[in-house]
């Protein structure tokens, strides 16, 4: 029996250190992606109809909410296309679902907005889906192209789509659909769930190493194929969707290629059973865009230090070129987002995340609006009967309605009071002006280091700033250790004492009364410290 406690005690304290570091890494901006999609037998996955969450980095905050059709898009949208109505619908993968943005700074919704401004009776339908490549949305089509009835239809393509148009299943366990290069669909129905990786979907520590150390998770969490090959101009094992960017394409890709030109040719076939004109707009990446970001971004993820190596405009060029040979309308936005950025306007996409920043989506708004009123594809019936323009359409993102003073404030007072009140209940002997003077500037030092933190870290880019937090926590990390080094023995044979008698229902309180402990001594010890410790608190 002693054994056994013996055994709880120890895994209890393998759970209380890992809790820790879920939760360090949740505070730090490292926690668990936000799930949107779910298992689709027919598609492979869709988004969760009903599903509302937040995603929130250093860079942007995106809220999601998901209609009970599968889409982002209005809560009252309807399948059955209303009377007198030009239907658009818009196919994607994560640029068109607007993973980084609001609503509001989405090009799909600017269009939308835009387009009614004129006095056009338009409904654009965006189907974007997170991880879709160009044979998911051709499916998309197949199976609901009846029921909404599109009078033209949007496809917004992106490099990695190739790759994964080969492809049929996304990183082994999720099976997705593909077709063969004379457009026939290649994969049996309906698809199947093979496993669950969801695993990094829950856990900081997981995801962590996924997105930090990808060797380590592929080695220890997710056994199976990574996708990954070498370059013949490369120093090292790459994402093989990165492969698009190179020629000659590798043999792998050639068979992508194909299958692709017959996504591309089931897609065409079914809008001309419709009526619905097809247009195909690629999304060109950053690199395309900003030669500057292309020469740190082939030896981060591509292995290449130079970058004739590599084409970073090459997949536009490929899709365009296969859209040619199919017969398919095109549109060519990187010279429209070259000029946006060159005008002075910043930079089109996030620097971190890979996706159009709100500026950037502004920009290929405009270039679709010019773009497609130049083609005419608005009959007369729906011709403009008022002015407008995409920026004017722009609904400028909500101030906060919240009256009165801000929550900071309100949560500064209540701590104030509080702790003070504690204060006088311990510490009777002191005069009754010296507790809210002290309580008062401890919290005002400690605010200030939050909020004044938030905006500094504000003003540098991401990347940075992660780094510069990740620092600093390891330098305040390795302080305490210094500070506490001639008590950590004795904090350690308490843990072993406590551990092996078998005490394992006390140990979650012990590490938490010698972890408190231990930082109050610290904090005792260094002034100029101690508002960084009590911070934590």
């Amino acid at each position: 029996m002693r054994a056994i406690n013996v055994l709880l005690a120890i895994l209890v304290s393998l759970l209380i250190v890992l809790g820790v570091f879920e939760g360090g890494l949740r505070l730090l901006g490292f926690p668990p992606p936000q799930k949107l999609n779910h298992f689709d037998p027919t598609l492979g996955w869709s988004l969760q109809p009903d599903k509302t969450t937040v995603r929130k980095t250093a860079e942007y905050t995106a809220e999601f909410e998901v209609n009970g059709l599968g889409l982002r898009d209005d809560a009252d949208l309807t399948a059955a296309k209303p009377a007198d109505t030009f239907r658009v619908v818009c196919l994607g993968d994560s640029f068109t679902l607007g993973f980084a943005v609001q609503r509001e700074d989405l090009f799909v919704d600017q269009l939308e907005r835009l387009w009614n401004a004129e006095g056009r009776k338009v409904d654009v339908v965006n189907t974007g889906t997170e991880a879709y490549s160009t044979d998911q949305e051709a499916m998309w089509l197949l199976e609901n192209g009846d029921a909404f009835a599109p009078d033209l239809v949007l496809l917004f393509s992106y490099d990695n789509d190739f790759y994964w148009n080969g492809q049929s299943s996304y990183f082994g366990p999720m099976q997705k659909p593909r077709f063969d290069a004379s457009g026939k669909l290649d994969t049996k129905s309906p698809l199947t769930l093979t496993k669950s990786d969801g695993l990094y979907e829950k856990s900081a520590i997981v995801n962590f190493v996924r997105t930090k150390v990808p060797a380590l998770y592929s080695m220890f969490v997710a056994p199976t194929t990574d996708h990954r090959f070498t370059p013949a101009v490369g120093s090292r094992p790459i994402l093989m969707e990165h492969a698009s960017v190179f020629s000659p394409p590798a043999d792998f890709m050639k068979d992508a290629y194909a299958r692709t030109g017959g996504a591309l040719k089931a897609l065409k076939n079914k809008c001309d059973a419709l009526g619905a004109k097809l247009v195909v707009a690629p999304i060109p990446s950053h690199s395309a865009i900003e030669p500057a970001f292309a020469k740190t971004f082939g030896p981060a993820a591509l292995g290449v230090a130079n970058t004739s190596d590599w084409d970073p405009n090459l997949p536009v060029s490929t899709m365009l070129q296969l859209c040619e040979a199919n017969g398919i309308q095109t549109l060519d936005a990187r010279a429209a987002l070259k000029a946006a950025t060159l005008k002075g306007e910043g930079s089109m996409y996030f620097q971190t995340d890979w996706h159009l920043n709100p500026a950037g989506n502004l920009a290929f708004a405009e270039f679709l609006d010019a773009s497609l009123k130049g083609m005419n594809v608005f009959p007369a019936a729906h011709g403009a009967t008022a002015e407008s323009s995409v920026t004017q359409s722009r609904i400028p993102v909500a101030a906060s309605t919240q009256a009165g003073m801000p929550t900071w404030m309100r949560v500064f007072l209540g701590l104030w009071v509080v702790l003070t009140t504690i204060y006088f209940g311990t510490y009777t002997d002191e005069p009754k002006w010296q507790p809210p003077l002290k309580v008062g500037g401890m919290l005002a030092l400690i605010f200030t280091i939050v909020l004044g933190g938030e905006q500094v870290l504000a003003m540098v880019p991401p990347a940075i700033a992660q780094k510069v937090v990740l620092a600093f926590v390891l330098w305040l990390f390795c302080f305490i250790l210094y500070k506490l080094r001639l008590k950590i023995p004795t904090i350690f044979e308490l843990l072993k004492a406590f551990t092996m008698r078998g005490h394992w229902y006390l140990m979650p309180l012990v590490v938490v009364l010698l972890s408190i402990g231990s930082l109050l001594v610290v904090a005792a010890s260094s002034p100029l410290v101690a508002p960084f410790i009590y911070t934590l608190f």
